[in-house]
């Protein structure tokens, strides 16, 4: 939607990045509504880790911001390599303190990713693009509706996935959170297919693998942390940002985190209900399978009874 220069603010004397609609003159009212709503919600926030914004207004009927430039992004960071751990978690620590802090202004970001967070020249992390941010209870009117999808796939909550706009809340960016921990600690996000509905497919059926898989050494506190950000249902991820930042942390001082992994159980129940024709089927096959171990058995059973002698 948007277009971003690296300019100079004449009167604070400084670089800045200058972001204005890409469409420009030709920008319609739903375009020029979100770019706005953006503008507005961006010089809501006083936070370190928040890109900052010095200015908005309208230059010869379009509108722009001006904001503090960084020119680095995690994304460009990453590039496919995992980080340690401890790195890992202290970022993402320092990105939910920071999301809190916006959930707490009544805004959720809707589209977090690593292209989306900035790194500074001294290594600070910088929340930026809130382009798709909810404002409040409700979103500004006109602008989003039901059953349509936004955001980034391999960062999207199932939620999003599915058009849910009325089930977006603090719980989806809790989810973008774990999608960006789970890059940084495997190299790879969550889900990532051969085109958008075969990756919107599986952000919706299917449970990521598990980043031991891909990272041997993981530890296994710092995995659970993550998988319960990615958890499926809103209700059984991490209540808030806070929660997350503080089980973070206290895997980062070595005590013991308050989230706990799901057990072959649940998992099992979950997977049937995401999937409830293969579940029939292989419940079908089972009880095939036992009926037919049964019947084997008795049969050799009636066999060398005694009266039969």
């Amino acid at each position: 939607m948007g277009v971003v220069y690296k300019a100079r603010h004449l009167s604070l004397n400084r670089l800045v990045a200058l972001k204005m609609v890409l469409a420009g003159v030709h920008a319609g009212p739903a375009e020029l509504a979100r770019f706005r709503a953006e503008a507005e919600t961006v010089a809501r926030f006083q936070h370190p880790n928040i890109v900052q914004v010095y200015e908005i207004g309208t230059q010869d009927g379009r509108p722009f911001m001006a904001l503090e430039l960084v020119e680095g992004s995690l994304a460009k960071k990453l590039a496919g390599t995992p980080q340690p751990a401890r790195q890992a978690a202290q970022w993402l620590q320092t990105l939910a303190r920071a999301v809190q802090h916006a959930h707490q202004e009544g805004i959720v970001h809707r589209d977090l990713k690593p292209a989306n967070v900035l790194v500074g020249r001294d290594g600070s992390l910088k929340i930026t693009d809130f382009g798709m941010a909810k404002i409040g209870a409700n979103r500004a009117p006109g602008l989003t509706h039901s059953g349509q999808v936004l955001g980034t796939p391999s960062y999207m909550a199932p939620e999003q996935a599915q058009g849910q706009t009325r089930q977006i809340g603090p719980a989806t960016d809790v989810y973008g959170l774990g999608a960006i921990l789970y890059e940084l600690l495997t190299g790879r996000p969550p889900f990532r297919a051969a085109t958008v509905a075969e990756t919107l497919d599986q952000v919706r059926r299917q449970e990521p693998l598990l980043p031991s898989a891909l990272q041997p050494k993981l530890p296994r506190d710092l995995e659970t942390i993550c998988l319960c950000c990615l958890q499926k249902e809103p209700g059984k991820r991490y209540v808030t940002a806070e929660a997350l930042a503080d089980d973070l942390s206290a895997f980062l001082a070595g005590e013991p985190i308050r989230s706990r992994r799901p057990g072959t159980a649940e998992r099992l129940a979950r997977w049937a209900r995401r999937r409830p024709a293969e579940a029939l089927l292989l419940g079908a096959c089972g009880m095939a399978v036992v009926g037919l171990a049964v019947g084997i058995v008795w049969f050799h059973a009636w066999r060398w009874l005694p009266w039969r002698d």
